[in-house]
């Protein structure tokens, strides 16, 4: 018997409507190369499962402390010790709160796929589908691919949400699946793409124009962080988004507003969040931005 395709997600959310049109599904996969400073989803990062620790929900009831056999949860501040932690997800599954919780699943294509199903109606009926991000996709290709595959022949519409950077032999194979891509650019500038990321953006510009050769319907997304990639990089964004629609015509540009909401999700982790004095941005802000794009005669999304 044929074993089974299975990947690692963290969460999937119902009722979408910011990542691809209509109302959709989205489908968050656990793991991403690049260490962006703004991440609001940090769970997302790491590819292996880890425990989020909620220290507001913990009711002191010290369940976690009898049930772990690594002894990693401190009796008196019930804090763990992610150097002896190994995620086996007991104290988890005996936290009463939810103070602790198991972040990561192990999922087939299969019960991914009838979750999307479920909601089929409502997709064809508000000209929505299913929306793959995370984390980063491309971190499972084939798990990916045969997850698109399948509600492709379900005939349900579908999305991929990513930082484009990988080899092109594996990325191509996911855009080709794909009916349309959501790609976000961070910054043109590579120094600052790996001081700001960890990663070089070479592969992730090279990847993007091979994708807008393709035909493909693509929305390039640039998260504005100000401070960091604001000012002249948007000015370069939309030149070079606006040399991929000349021979793309489905190339459009969008730009997402700086929110913290996934700070506390740090202390969660045991982790420090670079950006804490930074406070999120309104969307009215982006208007000066969208002008420069629009004087660069960019398809842009509002």
């Amino acid at each position: 018997m044929k074993e089974k395709r299975t990947g690692i997600i963290f969460n999937t959310q119902k009722f979408s409507i910011h990542d691809g049109g209509g109302i959709r599904t989205l489908i968050f996969m656990k793991g991403c190369p690049l260490r962006c400073i703004w991440c609001s989803n940090p769970e997302s990062q790491r590819p292996e499962p880890e425990i989020t620790d909620v220290k507001t929900n913990c009711i002191g009831c010290g369940d976690c402390v009898c049930v772990c056999p690594k002894e990693a949860v401190n009796p008196l501040t019930f804090q763990i010790d992610r150097g002896k932690c190994d995620a086996c997800g007991l104290c988890a599954k005996s936290c009463y709160a939810q103070a602790k919780k198991l972040t990561g699943q192990v999922v087939t294509v299969e019960e991914l796929v009838n979750i999307a199903v479920k909601d089929q109606v409502i997709y064809r009926n508000s000209g929505g589908g299913v929306t793959v991000g995370g984390g980063e996709p491309l971190t499972q290709p084939d798990f990916v691919y045969e997850f698109l595959r399948a509600c492709s022949m379900r005939n349900i519409h579908t999305a991929i949400e990513t930082c484009g950077f990988g080899d092109w032999s594996e990325v191509e194979k996911v855009f080709h699946q794909a009916d349309q891509i959501l790609f976000d650019l961070k910054c043109m500038d590579e120094e600052k793409h790996r001081a700001y990321t960890g990663v070089s953006n070479k592969s992730i510009l090279l990847n993007a124009e091979k994708a807008a050769a393709s035909g493909k319907e693509i929305r390039f997304r640039v998260p504005v962080i100000p401070g960091v990639n604001d000012g002249e990089n948007i000015r370069q964004t939309g030149a070079f988004v606006r040399g991929l629609q000349r021979q793309n015509s489905q190339v459009k540009v969008e730009l997402l507003p700086y929110h913290n909401f996934g700070k506390d999700k740090y202390k969660w982790l045991g982790r420090k969040y670079d950006l804490e004095p930074l406070e999120r941005m309104e969307k009215e802000e982006l208007g000066r931005y969208y002008k420069v794009l629009e004087e660069l005669d960019c398809n842009v999304v509002y």
